[in-house]
């Protein structure tokens, strides 16, 4: 090659070269004797390719095995640590697609980990939502049942009307009466099955209200509705957070269930003290066999049932109460009486706030 024929005729200094000669691949060594020219060295790599090419061959199997391998572990341990959440995520779709599992149906929860958790979670979730459909069930029903009374009366009633020749003028202005009440009763009684429907999650505008204002206004609609009645009243200045509507009507309700077990000419005294509100008047107070049902919906005392009435005046009242984060609490006085406290949250800094009424807007000189 040129080269060898260069380090020949310079006589000096050596280098190797690699080169195929007549399809043998050998390598050359070629070092300068001097004057007499380069001594050429040549030696056969075919041992050595074939050895190189075994280790490339051993290694690209090797590799290739531990890829697939590899691979294939993976999708073991993806399969493995996956087969939870498709467990997971099949019982949830199940769950979803048959509204009527939420009653029995639970996820497994196994272990501590982050998946546990949220299975736990989800369950917690579940039983909410069963004691809510529970809730919204019985609501239902106990309403329907409520409703036969007033609608089966009425009923009867117009029968009766459409006998006119039977009946004297006074039998018929009674029946038109009786018609009337009934269906004050039963208006009254929807009213308070759609404001039990709102459930305990605050639902109106919410800010901050002069508790005061709103007793005081509720007061005098009692008087009105009650004149035989006297009301007494002791009423701190208190600002809470909260819906006013919703809290005039919960006093509203406090007092007419006073006012309906007080006897004639008798006496119901509200105080308002640390934003609590306590109402209590001198008739007959509880029964303690009725005490631990006072808050529950269409509950009534065998002494109640023949008053005017749904029996679920006291259970909006313990509802907006937990709508405001607040307590409802019952027991009789001393002396006699009932006496029923409720209260709407810890009260407002009254310096420096603007106030509202019991319906909304501003009080003049706040």
């Amino acid at each position: 090659t040129p080269a060898i024929r260069a380090l020949a005729a310079k006589g000096d200094g050596q280098f190797y070269t690699d080169m195929r000669v007549r399809g043998t691949h050998i390598r050359v060594l070629v070092t300068g004797i001097g004057d007499k020219g380069a001594l050429a060295v040549a030696l056969p790599l075919t041992t050595v390719d074939n050895a190189l090419s075994n280790q490339l061959m051993l290694l690209l199997v090797i590799g290739g095995a531990g890829i697939l391998l590899a691979v294939l572990f993976g999708l073991l341990v993806a399969r493995t640590a996956l087969a939870p959440i498709t467990r997971f995520t099949r019982q949830t779709e199940s769950i979803a697609h048959s509204p009527e599992r939420i009653e029995h149906e639970r996820l497994e929860v196994t272990g501590s980990d982050e998946l546990a958790r949220l299975a736990t979670t989800f369950n917690q979730t579940l039983d909410a939502l069963e004691a809510s459909v529970q809730s919204q069930r019985n609501l239902v029903a106990d309403a329907s049942h409520e409703l036969r009374t007033p609608i089966a009366t009425i009923r009867a009633n117009l029968q009766l009307m459409r006998e006119e020749e039977l009946l004297s003028p006074e039998d018929r202005a009674a029946l038109r009466e009786d018609v009337i009440e009934e269906l004050d009763e039963l208006t009254a009684l929807v009213a308070d099955v759609v404001e039990l429907a709102r459930g305990s999650k605050p639902t109106g505008e919410r800010g901050d209200v002069r508790l005061d204002v709103i007793v005081e206004d509720a007061l005098e609609r009692a008087r009105r509705r009650a004149p035989g009645l006297t009301f007494g009243q002791r009423l701190e200045p208190t600002l809470v957070r909260g819906d006013g509507d919703r809290m005039s009507r919960v006093v509203t309700n406090l007092l007419d269930n006073a006012a309906k077990w007080s006897p004639e000419g008798g006496t119901v005294e509200v105080m308002l003290r640390e934003g609590v509100v306590t109402v209590r008047d001198h008739g007959p107070g509880f029964k303690p066999e009725d005490l631990p049902f006072v808050f529950d919906r269409f509950h009534r005392a065998k002494d109640a049932r023949s008053k005017p009435g749904s029996g679920l005046g006291l259970a909006i009242v313990r509802q907006a109460a937990e709508a405001h984060d607040g307590f409802v609490e019952a027991s009789n006085a001393v002396d006699g009486g009932a006496v029923l406290r409720v209260g709407f949250g810890p009260p407002v800094e009254l310096e420096d706030v603007p106030l509202q009424s019991a319906v909304g807007g501003q009080v003049a000189g706040a």
